[in-house]
């Protein structure tokens, strides 16, 4: 009977003891009951219902086809007022991102985020609500110099400093990217054999060499492995992205170096040269420089031999210069000649006896095809 002596205003005031209050910054469970135009009407189990707008659905873009009546999440109360409750998804989605980043952050988790811009110092990147920072000097292991290279990409980081009051959010790819680089290394390092024949890009020129990219490992061509002939600088052979071929002349596993070699790529010029050559056979050779022990004599392009200063003049003299100059051209006998040790020995003494008996033998010659080239050569 009481029940039914019960005016609206009891029912109002019995509705009301039922119904929670709410406050700003409160997080409620919410369930959809409506979706417009503008935004989703929510249930919030208060006297009011909530309203989410659109920008305030989600920290990402939103597919208004895919939310409907009976979803349940999480909001935070934005505002109260008479006439409604503006209530964030976002917002607590971003609250239960703080909690995701702190944990991550405490057991030292990797991510991949995706770079969207570059900013002074270094990149941003969005990561569920949050605006995280990667300082230039994080980005990779090795010196990036433009950053801008990173844009709209997606990288392996993990967090190096997060503030949730402030909502600070500081992440590093450099850990992840030389690990990755390192097993990288060692893969391809395993991959290559001893003498084989490779194909590379020339990246760097040093004065003792140049370094050649073998596709993630880099190999270094020694000066004296660029060219048979001497060189004072590797740009006399190759320049920065040449492209070229070498042989694997050694690889140590533990250190990850390896050398290579270009000239064995092709035919040594100075064997070639001294094919036809033999000892007590007279050249002409032009005098190069001078040593305290003699004069060096260019035979051919790529082939020189070594006048001792006792085989110069059958006088005894002190220097080379005394009886030679730069530039002049003699007639030489081949007194030694090492083609494994590519050394080769002249003197100038006997030569004209030499050529005198190579005289006689081409007169006595019965072969009218022999000529005196072929006897002096």
């Amino acid at each position: 009977m009481e029940e039914n002596n019960l005016t609206m205003a009891d029912l109002m005031a019995e509705v009301d003891k039922s119904m929670a209050r709410i406050y700003r910054g409160q997080v409620l469970e919410a369930t959809v009951i409506l979706v417009q135009e503008k935004g989703v009407s929510v249930n919030i189990g208060s006297q009011k219902d909530g309203f989410i707008p659109w920008e305030e659905m989600s920290f990402e873009e939103v597919d208004k086809t895919v939310v409907k009546e009976g979803d349940k999440f999480n909001v935070v109360v934005v505002k109260i007022d008479d006439e409604e409750v503006i209530v964030s998804k976002r917002k607590a989605e971003v609250q239960e991102t703080l909690n995701e980043v702190q944990k991550a952050f405490e057991n030292k988790e990797t991510f991949t985020v995706h770079i969207k811009e570059v900013v002074k110092g270094g990149v941003v990147t969005p990561f569920k609500g949050l605006r995280g920072f990667i300082p230039g000097s994080q980005i990779s292991h090795t010196y990036v110099e433009d950053l801008n290279a990173y844009v709209g990409k997606d990288v392996e980081v993990e967090i190096i400093e997060f503030d949730p009051k402030a909502k600070k959010l500081v992440l590093s790819a450099k850990r992840l990217s030389a690990e990755k680089a390192k097993a990288a290394k060692a893969a391809k390092l395993a991959t290559l054999v001893l003498g084989e024949k490779v194909s590379g890009t020339v990246t760097k020129l040093m004065p003792y060499g140049a370094f050649v990219d073998l596709g993630g490992v880099e190999g270094l061509v020694h000066n004296n492995e660029l060219s048979w002939t001497h060189i004072k600088h590797p740009s006399d052979v190759v320049k920065e992205g040449d492209k070229i071929d070498v042989i694997i002349s050694a690889v140590d596993a533990e250190t990850g170096k390896i050398a290579l070699s270009h000239k064995d790529m092709t035919v040594d010029p100075w064997i070639l040269e001294t094919a036809n050559l033999e000892k007590d056979q007279v050249v002409e050779a032009t005098i190069t420089r001078f040593a305290n022990f003699g004069a060096f004599a260019k035979i051919s392009e790529h082939v020189e031999g070594l006048i001792h200063i006792s085989q110069i003049s059958e006088k005894r003299i002190n220097k080379a210069e005394e009886v030679l100059e730069l530039g002049q051209v003699v007639k030489a006998k081949i007194v030694n000649l090492d083609k494994e040790a590519k050394k080769i020995g002249l003197t100038l003494k006997d030569v004209d006896a030499k050529v005198n008996e190579d005289m006689a033998q081409y007169m006595q010659a019965e072969d009218e095809k022999v000529t005196i080239g072929d006897v002096l050569n």
